[in-house]
């Protein structure tokens, strides 16, 4: 863990962080002592370990889906908007187990509409409330009808697009 402790304090970029994550691909014992940074207290560390987390849910998701609910936890209760970003897009490129988390659908759909999320946070939330929607279809409706009554004047281009993108995916 130190390694990686100490990798994720100094300067970091792209090639840092795929450097860990191959160490984990290749050695997924180690996925222990990077899951264990996300939460560390130092805030620069645990966003890095998220980071890298993140890019594993791309490249190995058979480390994050027992973590899955955790995740959803998680995310919700995080106050730094760049990791709740991070564990909401990790939790996207898991598969959507079923019965679904409602809470986590509510929070979704609350981030998907909520000012004080960011952008890409704005985004992630509609693309998991789609995901969660498609596993349970009564209630695709509604989040159409959240979707269809957004003002688009309130949202960035971004917002707008992928907004847009799920409202046609909807509607076929």
């Amino acid at each position: 863990m130190e390694d990686f402790k100490k990798a994720l304090t100094g300067a970091l970029g792209r090639k840092y962080i795929d450097s860990i994550v191959e160490q984990v691909i290749n050695s997924p014992a180690r996925f222990a002592d990077l899951y264990a940074l996300t939460k560390h207290e130092d805030e620069k560390i645990a966003w890095r370990a998220t980071w890298a987390c993140e890019k594993l849910s791309i490249e190995l998701p058979s480390l994050l889906m027992d973590l899955r609910e955790e995740l959803m936890q998680r995310s919700m209760q995080c106050p730094h908007g760049g990791i709740r970003r991070l564990l909401l897009n990790a939790i996207l490129h898991l598969p959507v187990l079923e019965p679904i988390n409602v809470p986590f659908l509510d929070f979704c759909l609350n981030g998907m509409l909520s000012p004080a999320e960011s952008v890409a946070g704005q985004a992630v939330c509609m693309k998991l409330a789609y995901a969660l929607c498609l596993k349970e279809p009564e209630l695709m409706s509604e989040l159409q009808a959240y979707l269809e009554n957004m003002e688009p004047e309130y949202y960035t281009a971004a917002v707008q697009c992928t907004r847009n993108n799920i409202l046609k995916k909807i509607r076929k």
